[in-house]
């Protein structure tokens, strides 16, 4: 397989074929990552991604990931071409999942998100971080609420399943309640499939760093956090859908199946606020991107 520099890849695809589409991540500005620093982006040559479709059908993966950071931003024809190419030489493959962000979504039609799902794509994951408007632009998301509404529900008119990550925390603090409610606001007019929390975790060499160097931005408390995750749970009022956790940035790994288990979380996290009681999160030691 040609993989070049590192890849990433959500928790849930943990089990997946791993083909590179592209390098980098096409917007590489938010203040928060250092993923793709280094790293000049670029599509990969068609031929070589079709080499190494070739080469992942001997393993019988039932899933594959196309990498990295906004694979999305791949020309819809040649998307098209290595869709087909997944479904002609790997027919037993169940879902293709890809990250999206809210630029690559809005760059295409409804009609050309559903040519794609024709072809396999199952799964959009897309980075919303947060919904409030201040925060996005602390952050240099490169991204409105409004924008990311609207690309969410461009993803599930098209019927594709469509998995929004969210990060505790990122709007330090100072934000924390607006951050907070304005979230669980754009979740709600999206109503996701899946929601994937993350906990914001301060990476040296980053804007957000220099930030927090400079006293401008503070983290909330671990406390803070679960609050955090407490407020967003009690204002979410998502149909049906599947909120966890459980990526290694957080303090408490939840899987929450909506509506019908949010109460029972919202209890869990209720019990460790009240009590102030940090002894049962995750430490920091094991914390990790």
């Amino acid at each position: 397989m040609h993989y070049d520099g590192i890849l990433y890849r959500p928790p849930s695809e943990s089990q997946s074929l791993l083909i590179q589409l592209t390098k980098g991540c096409s917007y590489n500005q938010c203040t928060y990552c250092a993923m793709y620093r280094d790293v000049q982006f670029a599509v990969k040559p068609l031929q070589e991604v079709l080499s190494d479709i070739k080469e992942g059908a001997l393993y019988r993966f039932r899933r594959i990931f196309l990498c990295d950071g906004d694979a999305l931003i791949t020309p819809q024809p040649q998307l098209l071409e290595v869709l087909g190419a997944i479904r002609e030489h790997m027919p037993w493959v169940e879902r293709v999942g890809i990250y999206g962000d809210t630029r690559s979504i809005l760059k295409r039609k409804v009609e050309d998100l559903k040519a794609l799902k024709d072809l396999g794509l199952g799964i959009i994951y897309h980075g919303i971080e947060s919904g409030d408007d201040v925060t996005l632009k602390a952050i240099r998301k490169g991204a409105t609420s409004k924008q990311i509404i609207a690309a969410g529900q461009r993803v599930r008119e098209a019927g594709i399943l469509y998995s929004a990550i969210v990060m505790l925390g990122i709007g330090g603090r100072q934000r924390s309640q607006e951050h907070v409610l304005a979230t669980a606001n754009v979740l709600n007019a999206i109503q996701p499939d899946f929601i994937g929390v993350l906990t914001t975790m301060v990476v040296e060499g980053t804007p957000l760093c220099d930030e927090v160097d400079a006293g401008r931005f503070q983290m909330p408390s671990r406390i803070g956090l679960i609050e955090e995750l407490y407020g967003l749970l009690a204002r979410l009022d998502v149909k049906k859908g599947l909120l966890t956790s459980q990526h290694a940035s957080n303090y408490l790994p939840l899987r929450v199946v909506l509506p019908y288990e949010k109460e029972q979380a919202m209890e869990i996290l209720k019990d460790l606020i009240d009590r102030q009681d940090t002894s049962s999160l995750r430490p920091d030691y094991l914390r990790d991107l």
